[in-house]
């Protein structure tokens, strides 16, 4: 089978699975972006990622995009129609084309004042569009808020909504018991009003565990407002601030914390999830991130409803008191089930599965295959 994936860059949460299903027998997979790596993420750090047997095009002339978009018989990939010029522009030149196309997309389902506005244009393009195309792979898709639920809202048929995620590569790290005697508790990423660590704050504040600590890495508008939060719950002494670091210091802190906790109000996925879940370290997120469809609460952590501090503190209090793993064992068992190699396979059972005439109206029902699902899926 003939893949082309259509991506503004080469993204390093997509990487590994578009990797893997290059090395797959029968494979040829092209990925064709606007640029290698944006400059933002060169300036954190971030390496391009590694493509394997990927036949990768960075910047294709227009009469390339042509010829790729239109390859005979081939499975066209567009991560998303809006907002990103070269899959829209190549999902275009797909047109009339003996070619089989997805779209790729994150859960859009953000609450707010400009849901409405959001729901309207994405209605406008599945009436446009729907028709071209077999399916859509829905990053973060399960609950009441998901993906299927906010695209099927829109006119796309849920029968061809299929759940899909962000992957990361296994990093190796050695477990090793960690030496201290209190209970740490990290959180990764931006110091942003939507991620609402202030959340994660007021829940620790109650955390009846006076020798825990709380991690928070990342930079961001309320940095400020965080740590003077701290200080007014009296809680800054047990709390520590770190701007960033580089990526390897980001996962010895993942591998050598008790739990990582993502309390956004609203993510389209949070890869630090999974970087997390493959070191071993369970994970504590909200019911609006659409890393959610990767936790079985009591396995590899919980979730949460989105700004009940309530709730949280209580999944604070099921870690840090009652929760018992095998680190290795479960990195191991994460690193299988969220790694390249497996999600390639699920990839391409989805799409063959959309693009038998005889299973197309069948429904998908696992956020993740494999994983038990813990939510409702239906409005």
């Amino acid at each position: 089978m003939t893949y082309v994936f259509w991506h503004s860059y080469l993204m390093f949460h997509q990487a590994a699975y578009i990797r893997a299903l290059a090395a797959m027998p029968g494979n040829t997979v092209h990925w064709c972006v606007t640029e290698d790596l944006p400059a933002y993420y060169r300036e954190r750090g971030y390496p391009i990622p590694d493509t394997g047997k990927v036949v990768v095009h960075v910047g294709p002339s227009p009469a390339s995009t042509v010829e790729l978009a239109r390859l005979p018989g081939s499975v066209q990939v567009f991560f998303g129609l809006r907002g990103f010029a070269l899959p829209l522009t190549a999902f275009k030149a797909s047109l009339g084309a003996p070619v089989h196309r997805f779209l790729m997309t994150e859960n859009r389902y953000e609450p707010g004042a400009q849901l409405l506005p959001r729901w309207l244009v994405y209605t406008w393009d599945a009436l446009r569009y729907r028709r071209h195309l077999k399916g859509v792979f829905c990053i973060g898709y399960s609950g009441r808020y998901g993906g299927a639920r906010f695209f099927s809202a829109c006119g796309y048929p849920l029968a061809q909504i299929v759940p899909f995620m962000h992957v990361v590569d296994s990093t190796t790290v050695q477990h090793l018991p960690v030496q201290r005697n209190h209970k740490e508790i990290l959180y990764v990423g931006q110091l942003i009003t939507r991620k609402r660590v202030d959340l994660l704050l007021q829940a620790f504040s109650q955390l009846d565990l006076p020798t825990a600590r709380l991690r928070i890495i990342g930079k961001g508008d309320e940095e400020k407002k965080l740590q003077q939060l701290a200080r007014q719950l009296g809680i800054a002494e047990r709390v520590s601030f770190s701007s960033g670091m580089p990526n390897a210091g980001i996962v010895a802190a993942m591998a050598a914390a008790d739990v990582l906790v993502l309390p956004s109000r609203f993510d389209g996925w949070g890869a630090v999830v999974n970087e997390a879940l493959i070191v071993g370290t369970p994970v504590i997120c909200s019911d609006r991130c659409g890393a959610s469809d990767v936790i079985e609460n009591g396995r590899n952590g919980y979730v949460f409803e989105a700004g009940n501090a309530r709730e949280l503190l209580e999944r604070l209090n099921d870690v840090c008191q009652d929760f018992h793993w095998d680190r290795a064992a479960l990195a191991s068992a994460e690193a299988t089930r969220l790694g390249g190699p497996a999600v390639a396979a699920r990839f391409q059972l989805h799409a063959m599965r959309l693009l038998a005439p005889c299973t197309a109206t069948r429904r998908s029902k696992a956020p993740i295959d494999g994983a038990p699902h813990q939510r409702e899926q239906q409005p």
